[in-house]
């Protein structure tokens, strides 16, 4: 019997191995295929998408290092990806990135972590206060106006993937805020970070990239 795919739009460039590490742990009778929506483009062209804008996301490079483009801009390049995907046998399509994406059409089932996210969110927590941590200072306004929406009550600050300088301080933040649970809204926070990040802040924590991971997983 021939493998599905498991397809996995990555909103920066590939490689990504930490994310083909997880999704292919949580389904190891698929095959994972990881496309960025920012592939096959040069540090040039890079600098004119990341042109300053409003909700500004974290994008991490195929050399590592990391940018901010808008997602607007974003937008249209991971549904090409995510379609391209599709197309090309994905029985299944992730969007890696916890952002508020609106809707656009794939021909394969879409999960969009922005969307699970939150009603998982809702049946474990219901009426706490949520802390949530986005990847840049940027973002967490959008990510603030986004989760108020959806009815939570929340304290938002940032600490991106590769910063414990950053992750630490948001841990003692939002510990003396006394939050009920902890999101890491990103997907760049991989399990490893979960674990520093609940021992760190005293606070169950769930993290984006493990939580999407096991129920893409499951319906794969």
């Amino acid at each position: 019997m021939r493998r599905p795919v498991l397809g996995i739009v990555t909103i920066g460039q590939t490689p990504r191995a930490d994310l083909e590490a997880t999704f292919a742990a949580a389904a190891p009778h698929a095959t994972v295929r990881v496309a960025g929506a920012l592939d096959g483009l040069g540090a040039a062209e890079i600098a004119v998408l990341a042109a300053p804008g409003p909700y500004p996301l974290l994008v991490r490079l195929a050399n590592g290092a990391t940018a901010e483009v808008p997602r607007d801009t974003l937008v249209p390049r991971v549904a090409a990806a995510a379609s391209a995907l599709a197309d090309d046998g994905a029985t299944l399509v992730v969007v890696a990135c916890a952002g508020a994406f609106p809707a656009f059409p794939c021909a394969a089932p879409l999960v969009v972590p922005g969307r699970v996210v939150p009603a998982t969110v809702r049946a474990i927590a219901a009426g706490g206060l949520i802390g949530v941590v986005t990847p840049n200072a940027g973002q967490a306004p959008f990510a603030e106006a986004k989760w108020r929406a959806d009815g939570f009550d929340v304290v938002v600050t940032h600490a991106a993937p590769s910063r414990a300088d950053e992750l630490t301080a948001a841990a003692a933040r939002l510990r003396a805020a006394d939050v009920t649970l902890v999101v890491l809204d990103c997907m760049g926070h991989d399990e490893a970070s979960r674990a520093a990040f609940a021992a760190a802040s005293g606070r169950p924590t769930v993290a984006v990239q493990p939580l999407i991971a096991s129920l893409a997983g499951a319906l794969v």
